[in-house]
């Protein structure tokens, strides 16, 4: 950077690993530069190539290509001559579990021929002496960090380099070491951090390098690339003008927005939590406080390059290619147009034949129907004419017996009294031959019993057979 000296410089640093999907690329053509004093931060999502480059930098991996200088001196050669200037917290550290924190410091201590003074000294720097004589086994996450870090320290190294410095720590933990790797940089240490939390870089970061891909996609100080760490906080609860009057005494800039019913934004927060507390003093409680941060994916998707599409040739194979395939594409659709129309017609053709077979079938039954009626009517005609015929054949043989009962029933005249003429009857015409009419069925007339003969009066002298003779 320009009128800054430069602690860490690479060009066209390369690096890839082997997997079993064969080459992995760690970096490529990475061009760093790392300037002398504050807090610099390597800041990339996963897979970005940020421990990677750390490895590089410390000698634990060896580049493929690229140059690497730390003050200047050319590095993996010159590194026993930055021995006592590099302090490294990358990957996993050497301690014994049974010793102390104070013990296994004493022996990397004796081992580098750093003074035993210095021990006690790195100790206090990051806030371990009450710590010190307690094994090392029963140290939790944040104080096994803090003691890797006083390790670090232990040769006062120039160059302080820490991979994910917050790593597995809670939120008191994490405050601590950031606290304590900001310490070091305004002492005059240079250090070097990698993260991906983007408030970790923007709360402890004096510059910083945004990778992705393996490559620098932009470096400058954190404010230029990233902004600062105040964010915008939106705030709902149940009295917002209440709210907005109270916030606006205590010097935070608020904004109401009444479209979705009276939400209160606070611009310029560094601590969100303070809105809180400001509120609930005057017995104001939130039920929403959300902070509207720009995430790491944001500010990578923002900084990468957009490339101009490069206009493409065109080949003459190519472009009978692409004919060709327009021409099969529109053979296909005509094709398949013909299939449908096709499909079409088929069913017209199947619903005009169903529709022929049913009229044929409703008239078969409706002249199967008039034939039936026809012979039941002829039947009955039959039956009629039958039980006509019955009627009369019983009719006449009624009639013919009826005049005999009558004469047998007749009075015998008496032959003392004179018999009166009588009186002659005209002869009738002869009836005209006329057609003869059905004769309905005639309900045949009970044959008459024979009566008893009664006995003569005994005063009359005179017997039946007289009578009989006197009235012919």
């Amino acid at each position: 950077m320009p009128g800054s000296d430069t602690a860490v410089e690479t060009l066209g640093l390369r690096k890839s690993y082997r997997s079993l999907r064969g080459r992995v690329v760690g970096v490529e053509g990475l061009d760093l530069r790392v300037p002398t004093g504050g807090v610099h931060a390597l800041l990339g999502l996963p897979g970005s190539g940020r421990t990677t480059t750390l490895r590089l930098l410390t000698g634990l991996a060896h580049a493929d290509g690229g140059a690497i200088k730390i003050f200047g001196v050319p590095v993996p050669d010159g590194l026993p001559d930055l021995a006592g200037r590099i302090g490294a917290v990358v990957g996993r550290n050497g301690f014994h579990g049974n010793l102390s924190g104070r013990r296994n410091l004493a022996l990397l201590a004796s081992a580098a021929g750093v003074p035993r003074a210095r021990v006690d000294e790195v100790l206090a720097r990051v806030l371990l002496t009450d710590r010190a004589k307690a094994a090392y086994g029963t140290y939790s996450a944040d104080e096994g960090r803090r003691l890797a870090l006083a390790a670090a320290l232990l040769g006062d190294p120039d160059l302080l380099v820490v991979d994910e410095p917050s790593a597995g720590l809670d939120a008191v933990g994490t405050r601590e070491i950031r606290q304590a790797l900001r310490r070091l940089a305004d002492q005059g240490k240079t250090v070097l951090v990698a993260t991906g939390v983007l408030t970790e870089a923007q709360q402890i970061a004096d510059t910083v390098t945004v990778l992705d891909d393996g490559r620098v996609l932009a470096q400058g100080m954190v404010a230029d690339l990233l902004g600062d760490a105040e964010v915008t906080v939106r705030v709902r609860l149940d009295e917002p003008g209440a709210a907005a009057t109270v916030l606006r005494a205590a010097g935070f800039k608020v904004r109401v927005s009444t479209a979705d019913g009276g939400t209160l934004h606070v611009d310029g927060v560094t601590e969100p939590a303070d809105i809180t507390r400001t509120l609930a003093k005057q017995k104001l409680f939130v039920s929403e406080l959300v902070p509207l941060r720009e995430d790491l994916a944001a500010v990578v998707g923002r900084l990468r390059p957009v490339a101009a599409p490069e206009p493409k040739v065109v080949s003459r194979a190519e472009e009978r290619a692409v004919r060709k395939a327009a021409e099969r594409q529109a053979a296909d659709r005509r094709k398949a147009a013909e299939q449908r129309k096709a499909d079409k017609e088929a069913a017209a053709k199947q619903t005009a034949a169903s529709a022929e077979l049913a009229e044929k079938a409703t008239a078969k039954q409706a002249a199967a129907d008039e034939k039936a009626a026809a012979r039941q009517a002829a039947s009955d005609e039959k039956a009629t004419a039958r039980e006509a015929a019955v009627a009369e054949k019983a009719a006449r043989k009624a009639g013919s017996q009826q005049p005999e009962a009558q004469r047998q029933d007749a009075p015998t005249p008496d032959a003392s009294k004179p018999s009166a003429p009588k009186p002659s009857a005209p002869k009738p015409s002869a009836p005209k031959p006329s057609a003869p009419k059905p004769s309905a069925p005639k309900p045949s007339a009970p044959k008459p019993k024979p009566r008893a003969e009664e006995p003569s009066a005994p005063d009359q002298g005179t017997s039946k057979s007289q009578r009989a003779r006197g009235n012919r």
